[in-house]
């Protein structure tokens, strides 16, 4: 019983400094309802000595979602909500999957919704975490929780300053995919066209 209070009190003392450190993060970014950007996103793959580089822009709508566009080498646009992702080539749908369906798209939407839009808070749910903080700029390593997310995703690693920077995402069939952000910009809502990437 005393090992199992123990115990209890450990892990209760793990959450409070998981919380420290996400409210700590949370507090130097930028508070903007919209994030505009540019991305190079580096996948490499297990067995393939290669990695797949792919350049583009992204937006985040912090109440609707967020627009991924490869430019290069294939145009395409991924588009993900709290409840769905969506990925289209041109005006062809490649691939919809909605979280009414299947369960596991919608904590992996979230998940994606939470990494881009900068929501750490939300990511406190779902992973342990370990990080610092060094004036503005921060670093977040997190592992998975749960054993059914441990199954897809080994761990995340984040770095930012007043956004998220770079993430670093490792799979957990050994896949790692390395995106940086830069040349981002914020703004207080969607223009029209923006807003039409939603509809």
């Amino acid at each position: 019983m005393k090992s199992l209070f123990f115990g209890l009190c450990l892990l209760a003392g793990i959450a409070h400094a998981d919380d420290v450190l996400f409210k700590n993060i949370q507090s130097k970014l930028i508070d903007a309802p919209v994030i505009h950007g540019q991305f190079t996103q580096a996948r490499q793959l297990v067995g393939v000595k290669k990695p797949l580089t792919s350049t583009g822009s992204f937006l985040v709508d912090k109440q609707r979602g967020v627009i991924w566009k490869a430019e290069k080498p294939f145009p395409s646009t991924l588009r993900v909500t709290r409840g769905e992702i969506l990925q289209k080539n041109g005006d062809q749908v490649m691939m919809k999957l909605s979280g009414d369906k299947e369960p596991t798209v919608k904590t992996v939407s979230g998940l994606l919704f939470s990494l881009f839009s900068g929501d750490v808070g939300a990511l406190g749910r779902l992973f342990n975490a370990d990080g610092s903080v060094s004036g503005k700029n921060w670093k977040l390593s997190l592992t998975p929780k749960d054993a059914a997310l441990g199954k897809l995703i080994s761990g995340i690693q984040l770095q930012g300053s007043g956004t998220v920077e770079h993430i670093q995402l490792n799979a957990a069939s050994g896949d790692v995919t390395q995106i940086d952000m830069h040349d981002v910009t914020t703004a207080p809502a969607l223009t029209p066209t923006e807003s039409a990437y939603f509809e």
